[in-house]
């Protein structure tokens, strides 16, 4: 027999002999009772494999969910709930009176007909969605209308949100639609959107899908559509409506020693790391129609001395783009660790005159979901809980493993240096 075995031997004996581990120690001290010592073997190796299972599913589960989220009400004083930015959009792109107007005004300038100067201004829509258009039928429009300022004109063409809203009641009291809502351009179309402000309460909205403004394009219909930021739904307004829609507020709230983890582990932005996944999101389409058609698209948002707007004379990238752009191919788009979220849910209450609709907004209770996002485990707790598994089940601790390196290393030594060479 080697030297190195027979020290090994002589090590494993002694470790049972003099170990703190007491249950490993009777392996030893009950060598000459078989039955004993087999059982006892088993029971110590059962302990072993459970406490190894134990561990290994903890670290497992440390490493793949590192944070945890728990869901509780936080209430607040009706007075410290404020409105979103409320986004209120027609149904119909463009308003049949300004399209008229507009037409006239090019048929006294040129020679065409007012039916073909309105199915010239109809292919504009091609600006809000490029897929509505034909792109044989948009190549001469940009020479024929001879736009400077297209942003301004579309704008023009549009329904006013003086004509769609027509009165405001905050809290019960009348107020001036005007300093309560602004047009606003979006990718998808003119909005009026509500100012940011301290609104607070109820807000009730007359609106108006007037006939005059009904003008027949692909994706148009009656009514209007309502938007919040951070929810990808809408909720559908139909003519002749009393409807009451709640705001239901969701906040997230994450810790900030959340920092130590990295920004793909835990999943989110703190404020200074990024901005919200709905702006990311838009902002990683502009550079997917910059880097394919090299311009800005619509509502030419984003500055830039590279690149001109996009026109309707790219209408054929656009299109390309349009189809085969999609939010996973943006993956670093991540939501924010701390943020209001907010939801709308609809309730018909009645029936108004065919073109006219009600809207009565308030917040769907005076508290709102909290989602707290922490972290799992610090590593004290990861240590103090391996720890204990490993104590309850093989009476483990940080002087067991060192003496058991002290066996495996300097006694097996020395004892290799004692044994006489062959």
């Amino acid at each position: 027999m080697s030297r190195i075995v027979t020290a090994f031997n002589k090590t494993v004996v002694e470790y049972f002999r003099k170990t703190s581990l007491n249950g490993f120690g009777l392996l030893y001290f009950i060598r000459k009772r078989r039955i004993q010592r087999i059982f006892w073997f088993l029971f110590i190796s059962f302990g072993i494999v459970f406490a190894s299972y134990a561990v290994f599913s903890m670290i497992l589960e440390f490493l793949s969910y590192s944070t945890i989220a728990d869901v509780s009400e936080l209430k607040v004083l009706e007075d410290e709930i404020y409105f979103p930015e409320l986004k209120i959009c027609s149904g119909y792109k463009f308003s049949h009176r300004k399209m008229l107007a507009s037409a006239y005004d090019l048929v006294n300038s040129q020679n065409k007909s007012l039916d073909f100067w309105l199915q010239k201004l109809s292919l504009l829509s091609g600006y809000f969605d490029p897929l509505s258009v034909k792109e044989e039928y948009v190549d001469d429009i940009n020479s024929l209308l001879d736009i400077k300022n297209i942003s301004s004109f579309l704008l023009g063409l549009t329904p006013a949100c003086e004509s769609l809203i027509l009165r405001c009641k905050v809290n019960n009291i009348s107020a001036n639609c005007s300093k309560l809502f602004t047009l606003k351009a979006y990718n998808d179309g003119i909005c009026c959107v509500l100012r940011r402000g301290n609104l607070t309460g109820e807000l009730t909205l007359f609106m108006d899908s007037s006939h005059i403004d009904e003008y027949p394009l692909n994706g148009n219909f009656p009514g209007f559509s309502l938007h919040v930021p951070s929810w990808q739904g809408r909720v559908s307004i139909n003519p002749g409506e009393i409807a009451a829609v709640e705001i239901e507020v969701m906040e997230l709230q994450g810790n900030s020693q959340l920092n130590e983890y990295a920004i793909e582990k835990r999943a989110c932005y703190f404020s200074q790391e990024g901005e919200s996944r709905e702006k990311c999101l838009h902002e990683c389409r502009i550079k997917a129609t910059l880097i394919n058609c090299q311009c800005v698209p619509y509502p030419f948002e984003s500055r830039s001395e590279k690149f001109g707007h996009c026109t309707l004379e790219n209408i054929t990238c656009l299109q390309l783009v349009e189809r085969n752009w999609s939010p996973a191919q943006c993956p670093q788009c991540l939501p924010l660790c701390n943020q209001l979220l907010y939801r709308l849910h609809k309730q018909i209450l009645g029936h108004l005159h065919p073109w006219r609709s009600e809207l009565n907004f308030k917040f769907k209770a005076p508290h709102r979901q909290l989602y707290k996002t922490n972290i799992l485990y610090h590593w004290y707790q990861m240590l103090s809980n391996v720890g204990g598994v490993l104590g309850i089940c093989i009476g483990c601790s940080f002087i067991s493993g060192f003496e058991l390196i002290y066996f495996l290393v300097f006694r097996l030594w020395s004892n290799y240096l004692r044994q006489p060479e062959t």
